[in-house]
């Protein structure tokens, strides 16, 4: 009788791989390995398998329908024999938590968290995997996100942290918007437009600018509100992350008008995944870290 026939491992790491980088030049310089030593890694997966995995493009390669159930399979499995090698390799693989969310989230709500959490989680090993859109991560890739979403995804349990709220916000000791002749605006590339933006608050605000009104576009959300901070220009403030620098009063309102967008800040799992008991307390400790402003969430310990 023959055994189970398992895929390859060297093909699935470069499965893997080929799937996170979309092109196999990339995946190839990652694995060390000749593109065509890549491309014949994933040649004999989709051989063993009976399907292809990927679409060919000029620009790259893309996971297909089944090359896409197929990543997220092979996720599992690995998740699967990770908890599985959790007694022999110690508490530091059992607990590892990724946590994913955006540049701008990671500088101004984690990053003032981060100390507290040290000292309530001090068994916590945690990885923070920057990214602009969740969409562009699998689910095997991280075990919480928090994001802004225009609305609730299917296949998650999202829990709300905070509202899409806008309010412009500068340096203290400044003149406020409308009296200003020559506003600096300071915005950001708007690579994902599900975000509202100074278009949209100026409309609801029903409020026009001067002409001479200029825009600075910043690299990143946090250069913009540094930017206010310094009293160079006023940037739009999303409350939820900046409502601890206004409590500190290291920037003040430019404007008393609020937009309140259709989106939601969110805590995110995907239920395609087990959730690890690490997981699960980190997820305890973020929601408590939230509502009680850094207060030490007794429920986390």
């Amino acid at each position: 009788m023959s055994g189970p026939r398992i895929p390859p491992f060297p093909a699935l790491v470069a499965f893997q791989t080929v799937a996170r980088c979309g092109s196999i030049s990339a995946a190839a310089q990652i694995l060390g390995l000749t593109q065509s030593g890549v491309s014949r890694q994933i040649a004999r997966l989709e051989d063993h398998v009976g399907a292809l995995l990927f679409d060919r493009t000029a620009s790259g390669v893309t996971l297909n329908g089944f090359g896409q159930d197929y990543a997220l399979r092979v996720g599992q499995a690995i998740d699967a024999l990770s908890e599985l090698g959790e007694g022999l390799q110690g508490t530091r693989d059992r607990d590892r938590v990724v946590l994913a969310c955006s540049q701008g989230v990671a500088d101004l709500w984690v990053m003032p968290r981060l100390a507290q959490m040290r000292l309530d989680l001090p068994w916590l090993e945690l990885k923070l995997r920057i990214d602009e859109n969740i969409s562009q991560l699998r689910p095997d890739e991280y075990d919480l996100a928090i994001y802004h979403r225009p609305v609730q995804m299917a296949d998650f349990v999202m829990q709300p942290l905070g509202p899409e709220e806008m309010i412009p916000v500068m340096a203290p000791g400044q003149p406020p918007l409308i009296e200003r002749k020559a506003p600096l605006l300071l915005t950001m590339e708007e690579t994902f437009k599900e975000w509202t933006d100074w278009g949209n608050w100026l409309f609801n605000a029903e409020l026009q600018l001067p002409e001479a009104t200029t825009r600075w576009k910043m690299g990143s959300y946090r250069l913009a509100i540094e930017a206010a901070m310094q009293g160079i220009g006023i940037a739009m403030g999303w409350t939820w992350v900046v409502q601890d620098l206004i409590d500190r009063g290291a920037l003040v309102e430019a404007h008393p008008y609020r937009l309140l967008g259709q989106g939601r800040y969110y805590l995110m799992r995907s239920t395609q995944r087990h959730q690890r008991s690490a997981a699960k307390r980190l997820e305890t400790w973020l929601i408590a870290s939230n509502r009680h402003g850094g207060i030490r969430p007794d429920a986390a310990r």
